[in-house]
C-alpha cells in the first residue's frame, strides 16, 4: 500500500504537473511496481524525484527525465526499441507496456544479473536483454526504430545511431563542456540530424572521450 501510494505521488506531483499527459505514458507507469525491481537496500528509494544508483556507473534516471524521453520520442506500438542503460529492469518493463519489443543492454554484470531475473520475475515476455559494453554495440546486427539512452553522454553516440533505422530516432542527454541538455537525433539516408529539446541532467552513462573501464 505504501509504495502504491508514493507511486501516485510521483504520478501527481512529478509527472503530470510538467506536462506528462499522454494517458499511454501515465497508464505504463501505473502498471510498473518500481519497488519490485530494486534491491531491498534501495526499495525505501522507490519513486523518489532523483535517480537511484545501484553502483558508480548504474542508476535508474528519476521518473521525470525518463518520462520527458518518451514524451519526446512518442513510442508506438510497432516499435522496435533498443535501450541503453536497463535500471534493473524497470525502465525496461515502462517500455515493455508501449512497444511490442525492447532490447535492453548493462554492461554492468549485477545489474545485468538484475536485469534478466527481474524481467523473468515480472513476466516482461517482449523484452530481450543483453550484456554488451555501450561503446562497442556497432556489433550488433540488427536495426532499431528508436534508441533510448538512459544517461548522460559526452560526445554524438556514433556507433548507436548507426543501429538506427533511417528516420529512426535516438534520445538522451548530452553534456557539452560546462552544461548538459536532452538532444533528440533522427536518422537520415546521409547523416542525422540533432535537436537540443531542454537543459536537463543525471550522470555519465557512456564515456566516449577519456579512457573507460571495461567490465570484461
Amino acid at each position: 500500500m505504501q509504495h502504491n501510494i508514493r507511486k501516485l505521488n510521483m504520478i501527481e506531483s512529478q509527472l503530470r504537473p510538467n506536462n506528462i499527459t499522454d494517458e499511454n505514458l501515465i497508464a505504463a507507469f501505473q502498471k510498473v511496481q518500481q519497488e519490485n525491481f530494486l534491491p531491498d537496500s534501495l526499495k525505501n528509494l522507490s519513486y523518489i524525484d532523483d535517480h537511484i544508483k545501484f553502483s558508480k556507473d548504474s542508476f535508474i534516471l528519476k521518473p521525470l527525465i525518463f518520462a520527458k524521453f518518451l514524451n519526446i520520442i512518442k513510442p508506438e506500438l510497432p516499435d522496435v526499441i533498443l535501450e541503453i542503460g536497463s535500471g534493473g529492469g524497470y525502465t525496461t518493463s515502462v517500455l515493455a507496456n508501449l512497444v511490442n519489443t525492447v532490447y535492453s543492454i548493462e554492461q554492468d554484470k549485477d545489474v545485468y544479473d538484475l536485469t534478466t531475473k527481474n524481467i523473468k520475475k515480472n513476466n516482461c515476455i517482449n523484452v530481450n536483454v543483453f550484456f554488451f559494453n555501450y561503446r562497442q554495440l556497432n556489433v550488433l546486427d540488427k536495426k532499431f526504430s528508436k534508441i533510448i539512452i538512459n544517461g548522460t553522454v559526452n560526445a554524438d553516440p556514433l556507433n548507436l545511431l548507426d543501429q538506427l533505422n533511417v528516420n529512426g530516432k535516438l534520445i538522451c542527454i548530452l553534456k557539452e563542456e560546462n552544461s548538459s541538455s536532452i538532444y533528440l537525433f533522427s536518422k537520415k539516408t546521409s547523416g542525422y540530424e540533432k535537436l537540443k529539446i531542454m537543459n536537463a541532467s543525471a550522470p555519465i552513462l557512456i564515456n566516449y572521450i577519456d579512457k573507460e573501464e571495461f567490465y570484461f
